[in-house]
Parts: C-alpha cells; sequence; structure tokens
C-alpha cells in the first residue's frame, strides 16, 4: 500500500480485515498527513437529484463512513452535529427543493430560515438543507484508527518514485534502492501516483486548498452545525473553530497565505455575519491567523478512480476497433498489469468516498460481490478515461 492517507488507510483496513497483510508504505513521518491531515472535515453529501453514479456512491459511502466513525471518540475525533447547507440564492434553493423531494427525511430535509437559524444557533440570512447524520470529522483519527489493525504493517519515511515487474512481483524503488516487494500494489497515494509509469496517464489533478483555524470564543460555543454555503465552518473542536477551504488550480506552494485567509474569512460573512461577529474577526491582526494547506485530488468527471490498472498502450492496440465502432467491442482479454490496483481522486469527498473504495478494491481483490451497483464500480474504474478516448476517435 502505497499512501497512508484515508484512501491508503482505508484501503489498507479492508483487506486486513480479510487476513491479508499489509505494508503500508508512507513518506511522511506517520499517516494523515497531507490532505487528510485537516483538524475537521466535514461528513457533507454533495448530491443530485438524478441518481447519477456519483450520487449513489456518495449516499452509500456516507452510510458506511458513519458506521466507523461509531467506533471513535465523540466530540474530539467526530460529532455527528449535522451539517446545514445554506441556500444562498435562487438557483440554490431550487436545487435544494429537488433533492428533499428526492431523498428521505432522514438523510437530508429543507429547513426555512427561522428553522435552519434555530439548527444552527446563530443568525442566518438564509434557509437550506440539513444532513441531520452530518457532521465533522478528523480525519487522522479514521486513518490511526484503521492503520491499528494487527495484519497492517505501517513504514514510515518510505517515499516510493518508480515501481518495476519482476516475474510475478511488483518492486517498489526509492531511486536504486529497492523497498519492498510483493504481489499486489495498491497505488494511494493521490495526485503523486502519476510519478509511476504505469499511472502516469490517469487524468488526476491537484487544487490546492486552505483551511483557517479560529480560536473559540465564549460566544461562539452557539454553533451547534457545521454550517456550509461557499465554504464551511465548524463548531470548534478542542477549542479551535476550522474554517474553509479555498480552491487555488494554479498554486503548488503549501505556504499558507494571508490572501487565503482574507478569502476564508469573506465565505464566512456569507455563512454568518453573526458568527464573524461571535468570533471577534474584527479584532485579529490577519498577518497571524494559522492554518494549514493541502492539495485535493481530483478527476475530469469528479468520480474516484478505483480498481484494477490496465496496460494503456496494450489497451489501446487490444480495443482499437472501438473508435470506428463503439458497439463492436472485440473478444479480447483486457491486458491488465497484474496486481497493480489503484484508490485516488476524491477531492474533498475524501471522508465519504475513500473508506467504501478500499472495500470495492478488497471486493476486486477478493472475489467478492461488490459493494456497490457495478454501474457504479465500472463508473469509478481507472480504465473508464482511454476508454472515452478511443470511442471519441482521439
Amino acid at each position: 500500500m502505497i499512501g497512508a492517507g484515508l484512501a491508503g488507510c482505508a484501503t489498507a483496513a479492508s483487506l486486513a480485515a480479510r487476513g491479508w497483510q499489509v505494508s503500508l508504505r508512507e513518506r511522511h513521518a506517520k499517516v494523515a498527513q497531507e490532505a487528510s491531515g485537516n483538524p475537521q472535515g466535514v461528513l457533507y453529501l454533495k448530491l443530485s437529484a438524478h441518481g447519477t453514479a456519483l450520487s449513489q456512491l456518495i449516499v452509500s459511502g456516507f452510510g458506511y463512513t458513519r458506521r466507523l466513525l461509531e467506533t471513535l471518540q465523540r466530540g474530539t475525533d467526530w460529532d455527528n452535529c449535522g451539517v446545514l447547507q445554506l441556500a444562498f440564492n435562487a438557483k440554490e434553493a431550487e436545487r435544494h427543493a429537488q433533492l428533499a423531494a428526492a431523498f428521505p427525511e432522514d438523510l437530508l430535509q429543507w429547513l426555512e430560515q427561522p428553522e435552519a437559524q434555530n439548527r444552527a444557533g446563530v443568525a442566518l440570512a438564509h434557509g437550506g438543507l440539513y444532513y441531520p447524520e452530518g457532521g465533522w470529522v478528523h480525519p487522522p483519527a479514521l486513518c490511526q484508527a484503521q492503520a491499528t489493525h494487527p495484519n497492517i504493517k505501517l513504514l514510515s519515511h518510505q517515499e516510493a518514485v518508480e515501481l518495476r515487474r519482476v516475474d510475478d512481483q511488483w518492486q517498489a524503488f526509492d531511486g536504486d534502492h529497492l523497498l519492498a516487494s510483493a504481489p499486489v500494489v495498491v497505488l494511494a497515494g493521490a495526485a503523486e501516483i502519476k510519478r509511476f509509469a504505469q499511472s502516469a496517464e490517469l487524468p488526476l489533478k491537484r487544487i490546492r486548498g486552505q483551511i483557517t483555524r479560529l480560536a473559540q470564543t465564549v460566544q461562539s460555543q452557539a454553533l451547534s452545525t457545521v454550517v456550509c454555503a461557499e465554504g464551511y465552518v465548524a463548531p470548534a473542536r478542542l477549542g479551535e473553530h476550522t474554517l474553509g477551504a479555498s480552491f487555488d488550480f494554479n498554486s503548488d506552494d503549501l505556504t499558507p497565505t494571508t490572501a487565503e485567509h482574507l478569502g476564508n474569512l469573506a465565505m464566512l460573512e456569507e455563512i454568518s455575519s453573526d458568527l464573524v461577529a461571535r468570533l471577534h474577526i474584527a479584532d485579529q491582526n490577519v498577518e497571524d491567523l494559522q492554518g494549514r494547506a493541502a492539495f485535493r485530488c481530483t478527476s475530469p468527471d469528479y468520480l474516484p478512480i478505483v480498481g484494477p490498472l490496465a496496460d494503456r498502450e496494450a489497451f489501446t492496440q487490444a480495443y482499437a476497433a472501438l473508435s470506428k465502432d463503439a458497439r463492436q467491442v472485440p473478444d479480447i482479454p483486457c491486458p491488465w498489469l497484474d496486481g497493480l490496483y489503484v484508490n485516488s481522486g476524491h477531492g474533498s469527498r475524501g471522508l465519504i468516498t475513500a473508506p467504501l473504495s478500499g472495500e470495492l478494491l478488497a471486493a476486486w481483490l477478493n472475489n467478492e460481490p461488490l459493494p456497490v451497483p457495478r454501474s457504479v464500480a465500472e463508473a469509478c474504474h481507472p480504465n473508464r478515461f482511454v476508454l472515452r478516448q478511443l470511442i471519441r476517435g482521439k
């Protein structure tokens, strides 16, 4: 297992639970040090009313993650305080009405402004969708809990930069030095997996996100649920609220910036000017604000990339006929890279999609029934991108 964030730890735990001996290799000193390392992530369902593959994955993943969280410490590791998504314009209000009609009330419900404000505990200008079983999670706590399975061996400060296939084994190197050899490798290092020749063509992109940490005040203790608009703010964990997160498609620098702290504060103003006052933002020196930045990793269709990898060049040659007629699927076995799998591209939904994706990979590897409909598994499959290119004649 290469990468010990949410995707890597979840996949390792799913395999370990089935009796696999898992070597979990992480380039940092401990688990969850990059995008999975924020103090609070939001357990929030961004859904479609049209039953898309992504919506199906999110609903299933939400239920699976919620069951996992019940084993952790409520209040420090997670809290099911609910999530309120504000309808900050007419278009959002219309979308929310469609969602409220499409899903059961125990999953989400529409709240008018007075009820939403009462639920949040702070003044709000809008109503919105309330997710009663949502909340916030401390992602490192989930990763640490999963990585402690007795069948998992965590090996830190190990950064694989190359994979080679030798006989029936995959060998991981950090230059000239052999780190490990195993029949199965799962690449779970977000966009960093593009460094490997076998996964270099996967269309993963990095999006920088910065959160701002705000000290809890006596007045801000009133915030009783996560509230989202363009950004989000969570009730305090260990005396600090988490506010975020920015989206920057161009920067490769992870040093927190004052400009993005200001952007996060502007998002907070959109959520609740009352909460801005309760947090005494006007009295704070923006230059002194604390936070952290990390890279989200996402795919062009916003679905994660989960499953076995094929040899791209051999795949293109084997199924070249598809470029002429997409209905004529050649009866040729897929040229798999035997034993090589990927779990990546979770974007800002990793808390919901990564654990279930670990179960999906474990099902692939153990020849089990899949934990999601086959149509959803296929929608997440790594081969989907090269297949689309072939069909479109590119």
